[in-house]
């Protein structure tokens, strides 16, 4: 046997099933075997590949042991001179294994390769070579600086980015996300080191590799995709922790005395500088943000108030007493008008703050005129304090973004046009799956992929002109006719705005992601709940604590017609422990749910709906995917008397 592909999967069969296709291709003339070690998941990923992939030999585990662990399991059955730990989330081109292997029969001193990755967009990974960590070097990685200075031999000593990322060279470390070696050698290293749970396994098999007399080579002749990079968000504090860990268990086994004790006090220096910037970062998003918003709308009518009185009313104040009631109420209406208007479905995106808060005034001009004559005092600042609002909370928000606190999750991406490179076959099947997805409405045209423009709105060759004449946002490319190859260069030319997905011909699934330091997505038919749409999870919370709080405000009156928990059962959906209507029977491939007082069946969650699971399950599944507040409504109504738990 040439080669065992290692491939260790968790909670990611969409994206599996895509690499899957991709390595088919790979291993064509090769003699070859794939291992699927599957460490514990619960969304069905092995009944769903083993149809499709019966060639495939699957580990699956009880328990996730960690990605060290897992890849030694399948490493002790293969058989293959040559093993290649792969991540699932990676898209391989035809020509890259044969390359690869080529390469390590030539060099009789490579103990292992990595390879040129991109991300789903096309940017470079620098992650794909790595210097071994260094007190300074993880310092400046742990801080950020490194992506100030992208091509210096000091701050960006950890990425190597001063090495030409189109030149082979010998490196470090290298990414487990594509680690190819010999079996003897990895036997003779017992393989991972499985007490790295997370991060560092790949730093650690890359240095025990050098220190076995072997070099660890970075290949730029051929490039994969790798979609997600880390699995971890990198801005997020709980990264910074578990890579903190896995720093300090590579210096324990492998630093000693002075160097060690330097390298934990630059690590630990570190981790407070990210720790602070991340406390910020979190305070804004689940906390601060609408505090902060409240504070600038109030300060805007306080100095717009300040001015009119000075330059409109010649100093003469307003009754202090009537500012102190209405300017707070005001700050107040402002800022519900401008949630439900939407300002926190896409909490960053500075239009989207902007035309929020012009609704609110709006609503707000109109509370205004509808307030008695004893507590109104000035139209206009009203008019101008809501604008001055306008302007602060929208600069806010670019500043956020400016100085990277927050990241702006751009929702509306996935309203944009969607074309589609594909022949007119592969088309009509990607078009299908979309249709089954909900998605129909987004698809603008077809981009021929074969030359031939029949009802095509051109060919691949004039794709960055489509997409950016057309303000295409999304295109998606699929697998057939097109060679993984071509794909991976193409994506590399397109606009930096675009999101690009994938598709394998004959596959279920279309994935993708944005940049590395998000979570993937994907498409398939069990995907696009409304019920995931920011508009109906806020109207859902809206029903929830109207109806609760009509339940406590007039509970004498329902002790007549609903028994026992009313009470208790509204008190817990108020605060948010619970909702009023969820799941017969919750899955983990539905959208999450509190859970319910009653089912989506309309009865009490304790005493299910006489109808078989199979029934249930699929109320269920329709509820989340064609979700609308109304539904939650109606049940309520239907089935008023057994709000208090039965049935």
């Amino acid at each position: 046997m040439q080669l065992s592909i290692i491939i260790v999967n968790y909670n990611v069969k969409y994206f599996l099933e895509q690499c899957l296709h991709s390595v088919e291709k790979a291993i064509t003339q090769l003699e070859a075997e794939v291992w699927i070690v599957d460490n514990a998941s619960t969304d069905g990923s092995i009944e769903y590949l083993q149809n499709k992939f019966s060639r495939v030999k699957y580990i699956s585990n009880t328990q996730n042991g960690g990605f060290a662990k897992a890849n030694n399991q399948a490493l002790e059955k293969a058989t293959g001179e040559y093993i290649l730990f792969l991540n699932p989330d990676t898209l391989l081109a035809e020509d890259c294994l044969s390359k690869c292997l080529s390469f390590m029969d030539k060099n009789a001193k490579a103990g292992a390769l990595g390879i040129r990755m991109v991300d789903g967009s096309g940017k470079f990974l620098p992650e794909s070579k790595r210097a071994f960590p260094h007190p300074l070097t993880s310092f400046i990685k742990l801080v950020g600086l490194g992506t100030l200075f992208p091509k210096s031999k000091i701050f960006s000593r950890y990425s190597l980015g001063y090495l030409d990322e189109f030149k082979n060279h010998e490196v470090d470390v290298l990414a487990g996300a594509f680690l190819l070696s010999k079996r003897e050698l990895l036997l003779q290293l017992k393989g991972f080191d499985d007490t790295f749970f997370m991060y560092g396994e790949d730093i650690d098999l890359s240095f025990r590799i050098q220190k076995a007399g072997y070099k660890n080579f970075y290949f730029s002749e051929s490039s994969i995709i790798h979609f997600k990079g880390e699995s971890t968000r990198k801005g997020s504090l709980n990264y910074v922790k578990i890579f903190y860990q896995a720093m300090i268990l590579f210096v324990k086994k492998h630093y000693a005395g002075s160097k060690a004790s330097v390298f934990r006090l630059f690590i630990q220096m570190a981790i407070w500088v990210r720790a602070i910037f991340s406390a910020v970062s979190k305070f804004i998003s689940k906390i601060g943000l609408p505090l902060f918003d409240a504070l600038i709308i109030f300060a805007s009518f306080n100095l717009v108030t300040f001015l009119w009185i000075y330059f409109m009313r010649n100093g003469q104040g307003f009754i202090s007493s009537l500012i102190n009631r209405t300017l707070p109420g005001f700050t107040l209406v402002f800022l519900a008008a401008a949630t439900l208007a939407g300002i926190y479905d896409n909490k960053y995106k500075p239009a989207k703050a902007f035309y929020s808060a012009l609704v609110a005034i709006i609503v707000m001009l109109a509370v205004y005129s509808l307030l008695p004559e004893r507590m109104r005092f000035s139209r206009g600042v009203i008019l101008f304090g809501g604008l001055t609002a306008i302007l602060f909370i929208t600069l806010f928000r670019w500043l956020l973004l400016k100085w990277g606190l927050v990241e702006n999750s751009d929702e509306t991406k996935k309203q944009h046009q969607t074309i589609i490179v594909a022949t007119p076959r592969e088309f009509a099947e990607v078009k299908e799956l979309m249709v089954r997805s909900g998605l129909k409405d987004r698809i603008m045209g077809r981009v021929a992929a074969n030359g031939i423009r029949e009802d095509a709105l051109g060919t691949i060759d004039h794709l960055k002109t489509l997409a950016e004449s057309m303000r295409i946002r999304e295109v998606i490319f699929c697998k057939g006719y097109l060679s993984y190859s071509t794909i991976i260069n193409t994506i590399q030319q397109l606009p930096p705005n675009l999101s690009v997905r994938f598709h394998a011909y004959g596959s279920d699934s279309i994935v993708g992601s944005d940049s590395k330091d998000t979570a993937g997505e994907f498409v398939s038919p069990n995907s696009n709940f409304q019920i995931t749409q920011p508009y109906q999870k806020r109207m859902k919370r809206l029903l929830d604590i109207g109806i609760s709080l009509f339940i406590l405000f007039t509970f004498p009156v329902h002790l007549l017609f609903i028994k026992t928990k009313s009470l208790r059962n509204a008190a817990t959906v108020l605060i948010g422990r619970k909702t009023w209507i969820s799941y017969s029977h919750p899955k983990n491939w539905l959208p999450n749910l509190q859970p319910g007082i009653l089912t989506t069946t309309g009865s009490p969650v304790k005493f299910p709906h006489p109808s078989s699971r199979e029934t249930a399950n699929l109320i269920d599944h329709w509820y989340a995917k064609n979700y609308d507040w109304t539904q939650d409504l109606k049940i309520i109504i239907k089935n008023y008397k057994r709000l208090g738990g039965r049935s």
